[in-house]
């Protein structure tokens, strides 16, 4: 049985800059060609009219806004009181609205020029999925990273009540110019 790890208060940024320099294995492909395989590439390099990010329901386009927005709090308010917010990459869960803003809060903290362009994605009834690419600078770091990202949001009503994250974390470290094994300062 999976067990899940619960996150609060001013540790979810120390708590994925560790996760971040843990070990896991980049995969053997470099970011550009694994970009390019998944056609993220051409949404990097040269934005485009994207039928695909059009038909994105208003939550998901909401969503990806408020990550890059100032105030930690539009991200919060898309969610119910009782959302769950979970990292698949970094093994992390948040609960609530606070938690939600600490997790946005610590992200920005590690990543500068925290950046999230929407590229594709569909809706449910109670469902969106959200596809893009993540880019940022971490803190520290040789290079910016930009890399192939997805999301699920489930609702309830026009609020998310969870979302979960997916992306490669070998893969942010790589274009970062990281080595697999990188250890935050101060960490």
């Amino acid at each position: 049985m999976r067990t899940r790890t619960f996150i609060s208060g001013l540790t979810a940024a120390a708590a994925m800059a560790a996760f971040l320099a843990g070990t896991a294995a980049s995969s053997a492909a470099s970011p550009r060609e694994q970009a390019a395989q998944t056609g993220t590439q051409q949404a990097v390099d040269r934005p485009q009219k994207n039928e695909k990010r059009d038909q994105v329901p208003a939550i998901g386009r909401r969503w990806a806004a408020a990550w890059v927005t100032t105030d930690t709090r539009d991200l919060a308010r898309l969610y119910t009181r009782d959302a769950v917010y979970t990292d698949r990459a970094l093994n992390l869960v948040f609960r609530g609205r606070e938690g939600v803003t600490e997790w946005e809060t610590g992200s920005h903290q590690l990543i500068d020029d925290f950046g999230f362009e929407v590229t594709g994605g569909f809706g449910g009834r109670d469902e969106v999925v959200v596809e893009g690419v993540f880019s940022g600078h971490i803190v520290g770091a040789p290079r910016p990273f930009a890399v192939p990202a997805v999301t699920v949001l489930r609702l309830r009503g026009n609020l998310i009540e969870s979302s979960n994250d997916y992306y490669n974390r070998g893969e942010i470290l790589s274009d970062s110019g990281l080595p697999a094994d990188w250890t935050p300062t101060g960490n």
